[in-house]
């Protein structure tokens, strides 16, 4: 996947995660929070990663985009269960904002990838 394509993407699910955080600041309990939650659990988290490894496919970059993020996702969840700390909506605005500054490097950050300091 070229430079460009990367970076379309990263936008894209930068929206994404912008609009998780708009849905829960504003407390939406409608069926659309509902799905772009999950679809931000399935792809913005895991591909804020992935996009740093070269893998050898397309679709093999977007399985394990998605395999790390409900690994994650449900880690946190783990986490706070463990720590009797159960707190969704705040475990939940955690990962979205790792994931904007994740987003964000991407976007602004020069690639530099290959060359040696």
């Amino acid at each position: 996947m070229s430079l460009n394509e990367r970076r379309a993407v990263a936008a894209l699910l930068l929206g994404l995660t912008v609009t998780v955080l708009l849905l829960a600041a504003w407390e939406v309990t409608s069926a659309v929070r509902l799905y772009v939650n999950t679809a931000f659990v399935l792809l913005a988290p895991g591909w804020a990663i992935v996009v740093h490894l070269r893998l050898a496919t397309r679709a093999l970059e977007w399985i394990t985009a998605i395999a790390i993020g409900i690994s994650g996702t449900l880690l946190v969840a783990q986490v706070m269960v463990s720590t009797h700390w159960w707190h969704p909506t705040a475990g939940f605005v955690a990962v979205a904002v790792v994931t904007v500054l994740a987003l964000l490097w991407q976007l602004i950050a020069p690639r530099t990838a290959g060359t040696v300091p």
